[in-house]
């Protein structure tokens, strides 16, 4: 059974949610405080997997104690639900709170935030991973984009062009700018299908305070060697990102779907990007503890999807990451943004230096649940044709 923090000063909300969730009284363990330090408190004697706070509060404000939780209690998932607040209280939160709902909130909505929070959770083993995951409040960009990026908004007149260009290149810019917009932190939820989408949504009134004074978006600090892993990773990305794009295109004319395909393979890579930032700070606790028993690759994968999934990135993107190896475990029945980053993963695969002939990477019983067995050398093709041309570099 989940348990489930609420927190707000006032006793008539607190009695409101009571209400509105008494049906999940059999599914979770709900409990109500009236402070942060009391929360604080209650949290202290038991775990709780989620809290779900109020922004406005006197004394200690939903900011700060979204920062308690986050350092003592750091598997625990944090939301804020909070009347309309001024820029300024968004910004202290962005890099404390998962995701952002906004009051008055529809219960079907805040019920199923709550549980999507909680679903990839349950299924990863690895509580390393997870309170690692859950205490991220950010995911590394290269430091010369970084700094060009900062530069730019410092400039007399910044260009939207040049900072979506600077943006969309980096993995962990394009996945925090997503969580922005899949939540309430700067208005209502916004479905797109790019990264430079999010960024127009979101316009430069947005983006410069939340780069030049939040951690939102910080640069990566590792040592040469890692930096040489990281712009590998980031280039792989890039070119999971235009295959699966071009696979998805010549199966469907559904935008929605093509760009989910898109960002499934750009953010496939963010796990281990993620692992790789949490490895040179001093908090090597929060980092993996068990995953020495298991394929490292699908650890990585569960944990870039899992902290997609607690930013509130759509289900077929957060998806398509946790199962692209094994997608035979869906239920998909047709071509799905998980069929894009399973074919684009297996064609990058095929013709990388270190391939093992031999090895049988095609999920061949999921090709035949969803009618694509035959597709496998056109998808070929596709991929031929698409990686002179992508923007792969």
């Amino acid at each position: 059974m989940k348990r489930i923090l609420f927190v707000d000063d006032e006793s008539r909300v607190l009695q409101g949610l009571r209400r509105m969730l008494r049906s999940l009284r059999h599914d979770w363990d709900m409990e109500f405080a009236e402070s942060g330090p009391e929360a604080l408190n209650r949290l202290a004697d038991l775990p709780f997997d989620v809290v779900v706070t109020d922004m406005r509060m006197p004394g200690m404000d939903g900011a700060q104690l979204l920062r308690e939780v986050m350092n003592n209690f750091p598997s625990t998932v944090r939301i804020i639900l909070s009347g309309q607040c001024d820029r300024e209280a968004v910004l202290k939160c962005v890099s404390l709170a998962h995701q952002f709902l906004t009051k008055p909130c529809d219960s079907e909505i805040l019920k199923s935030t709550v549980a999507r929070a909680c679903r990839l959770r349950d299924a990863m083993v690895d509580q390393g991973c997870k309170r690692a995951m859950s205490h991220l409040t950010s995911v590394p960009s290269h430091p010369v984009a970084h700094t060009r990026l900062v530069t730019e908004l410092e400039s007399r007149e910044p260009s939207m062009q040049a900072i979506t260009e600077i943006i969309c290149r980096e993995i962990g810019m394009t996945a925090k700018t997503l969580q922005l917009i899949s939540s309430s932190f700067f208005g209502t939820p916004q479905r797109v299908s790019s990264p430079a989408q999010a960024i127009q949504l979101l316009g430069l009134d947005t983006i410069k305070p939340l780069i030049l004074t939040t951690e939102a978006f910080v640069p990566f600090d590792g040592d040469t060697a890692e930096g040489s892993q990281f712009k590998q990773l980031t280039k792989e990305s890039r070119k999971l990102a235009a295959v699966a794009r071009a696979v998805a295109e010549f199966e469907t004319t559904d935008d929605l779907l093509i760009g989910d395909a898109f960002l499934a393979g750009f953010l496939r890579n963010l796990g281990p990007l993620a692992s790789a930032h949490l490895l040179t700070k001093e908090n090597q606790q929060l980092c993996y503890s068990e995953s020495a028993d298991r394929r490292v690759d699908e650890t990585y994968a569960n944990s870039g999807a899992y902290l997609l999934a607690l930013w509130g990135l759509p289900d077929p993107i957060v998806t398509a990451i946790a199962m692209h190896r094994k997608p035979s475990r869906s239920s998909d029945r047709a071509f799905t943004p998980l069929t894009a980053l399973h074919v684009a993963t297996v064609l990058v695969e095929e013709t990388a230096d270190n391939f093992q002939m031999g090895v049988e990477a095609w999920d061949i019983d999921y090709l035949k649940q969803i009618g694509c067995v035959d597709r496998v050398d056109q998808w070929r093709q596709v991929y031929l044709a698409t990686v002179p041309e992508g923007a792969l570099s």
